[in-house]
């Protein structure tokens, strides 16, 4: 659709060009011979026959550099071009005008056909140069188009597979735990069940939407903690605080889970405590701000294996989402370990 309005526009500049040529080219040469004293038939007769001539041939010029550009080193072809259509221009002209002009004038239109020669030469070659920087500029669009859709469609493809990802690396550590709960607690185990197959389920009706609201990310979040509730028990415990306003300011989805479950993994494997996890979510120069924050043990954190993948497929996330890398933040300090995430907001 989009080539098919390309084309359509490119005729209707060609068609300008050669309405303005013929006009343009008609009250010019009149001008002169009516000043320099020729009948008004014959003027008249003259201009109409060079003003068409020269037309067709601007139209044909163009029409055939639509589908030639010369490179750049190739440029000398243009002036070839145009000393070939000023010949066409002129001969055309000579054989048609015989017909209408009487001797006398066409004694005096040979001695001044060097003149229009260098005139039509002139002209066209303008024309040409015109329409070849039309689409030297309009095929560089073209190409930067091209190119923003290919890393569109590349950057929507790893999107889409770090989300694939995403879901087996946090559904084998649920399928981990319910196993583990399967002997001594079935009846939790059965409970978990049903809370990964709701967790799942929400999942998959996300699969289109890259951006919802927070609010949305915050129930979605609520199922995945349930599940790690029966995990764990009553030694987790969260804290979720946020301001009303900001729960319709859009985040990723599923980008707070994989920091959540990084937050848990630290801070109650191979820990006995109760554990307190804070969530915040609060505007900031208009931007959405979640700050998540858990206690950990030093020396146990120095022990925890993991692949990382979590955080490192936020990080990419963002980058992809939003073109920058200083939107995922962590440190710790004080045994409290702090990932804060920053989601700018776009009217």
């Amino acid at each position: 659709m989009k080539d098919k309005i390309l084309l359509q526009n490119k005729n209707k500049l060609i068609l300008i060009i050669c309405l303005s040529i013929l006009i343009g080219y008609f009250v010019i040469q009149y001008a002169l011979m009516y000043r320099s004293g020729f009948p008004s038939d014959i003027t008249i007769k003259d201009c109409i026959i060079n003003s068409l001539v020269m037309m067709l041939c601007c139209y044909a010029l163009s029409t055939t550099l639509n589908y030639y550009i010369p490179k750049p080193n190739q440029i000398w072809k243009v002036l070839i071009i145009g000393l070939i259509m000023s010949g066409i221009s002129i001969i055309a002209s000579r054989l048609v005008i015989q017909y209408y002009l009487p001797l006398e004038h066409l004694k005096i239109y040979d001695l001044i056909i060097p003149f229009r020669f260098i005139t039509n030469f002139l002209i066209l070659t303008s024309v040409a140069i015109f329409i070849i920087i039309w689409n030297i500029q309009e095929e560089h669009i073209t190409n930067i188009k091209r190119k923003q859709d290919s890393e569109n469609q590349l950057r929507e493809a790893e999107l889409y597979n770090l989300r694939q990802q995403l879901q087996p690396h946090f559904l084998f550590n649920s399928l981990n735990s319910i196993i583990a709960l399967i002997g001594p607690k079935p009846s939790e185990a059965r409970n978990m069940t049903f809370q990964l197959s709701d967790f799942l389920r929400g999942t998959l009706r996300k699969e289109n939407n890259q951006l919802i609201v927070l609010q949305e990310e915050l129930n979605h979040l609520e199922l995945y903690l349930d599940i790690e509730k029966v995990r764990f028990g009553h030694r987790l415990s969260v804290h979720i605080k946020h301001d009303t306003d900001v729960l319709t300011a859009k985040i990723p989805a599923m980008i707070l889970q994989p920091l959540v479950e990084n937050a848990i993994k630290h801070g109650l494997y191979n820990v006995t405590e109760d554990v307190t996890i804070s969530i915040k979510c609060f505007f900031e120069n208009k931007t959405l701000c979640v700050v998540i924050e858990n206690p950990f043990d030093p020396n146990e954190s120095m022990q925890s294996k993991g692949t990382g993948f979590g955080l490192t497929s936020i990080q990419r996330r963002l980058f992809l989402l939003f073109g920058r890398n200083d939107l995922l933040l962590t440190h710790s300090e004080n045994n409290i370990f702090t990932s804060s995430i920053k989601i700018p907001q776009y009217d």
